[in-house]
C-alpha cells in the first residue's frame, strides 16, 4: 500500500469517526437544564438520618469557569448554619483554591471546621462529570430545581438527590 493510499484511507476513517461517534456536549443547556451558579444544592436528607449516618450535611455549588465545590459541614452543628452562611463558605473556599483542592477550615464564618472539595467539571452528553474522591468520577444529572449526584459503586450506582437552594 503506497503513502497516498494510506493517507486517503486515514482521511476517510477520520471523517467517518467524526460523523458516527458521539461527542461530549458543549454545554448542559442542551439537556434543557443548566447548572445554576446562583445559590447551591443541598442533599435531600440533610438535617435527618442520612446526615446523622454520614456525620455531615453535604452541599454542592457550581462556580464560573466550570468549577464545582462540595461542602461537608459536621452534623448536628450544620442544623444551625443559615443558608446565606453556606453560600458564603463556598465563596470563601473558592477564593482560597486557585486550582483543584481539598480544604478544611472555619473560613471565618463557622464555629466548627468544614471540609470543601473544589474541582473542575466537564460535560459528557447530558451530564456533568467531575472527580469526587473515588476511583471513578462522579456524574451529575440536572433536573428542574434539583440535581442527582451519581457515584459509581461496586455493584450499583449510588444516586443522591440534591435540591436547589436560592440565595437572594
Amino acid at each position: 500500500m503506497d503513502k497516498t493510499h494510506r493517507a486517503s484511507l486515514f482521511g476517510r476513517l477520520v471523517l467517518l469517526a467524526c460523523l458516527l461517534l458521539p461527542f461530549a456536549t458543549p454545554s448542559a443547556q442542551q439537556s434543557g437544564h443548566g447548572e445554576r451558579l446562583a445559590g447551591y444544592y443541598a442533599r435531600a436528607g440533610n438535617n435527618d438520618s442520612p446526615a446523622e449516618t454520614a456525620g455531615n450535611n453535604i452541599y454542592i455549588k457550581f462556580f464560573d469557569e466550570r468549577w464545582v465545590g462540595m461542602l461537608f459541614i459536621p452534623y448536628p452543628y450544620a442544623i444551625d448554619v443559615a443558608s446565606e452562611v453556606v453560600d458564603q463558605v463556598f465563596n470563601a473556599a473558592r477564593k482560597q483554591a486557585p486550582r483543584a483542592a481539598i480544604l478544611r477550615g472555619k473560613y471565618g464564618l463557622l464555629d466548627q471546621a468544614a471540609t470543601t472539595q473544589i474541582e473542575r467539571y466537564g460535560y459528557l452528553q447530558d451530564r456533568i462529570i467531575f472527580e469526587c474522591g473515588g476511583l471513578s468520577p462522579c456524574t451529575i444529572k440536572l433536573g428542574e430545581g434539583y440535581l442527582e449526584l451519581i457515584k459509581p459503586g461496586v455493584i450499583n450506582e449510588h444516586i443522591t438527590k440534591y435540591d436547589h437552594v436560592a440565595i437572594p
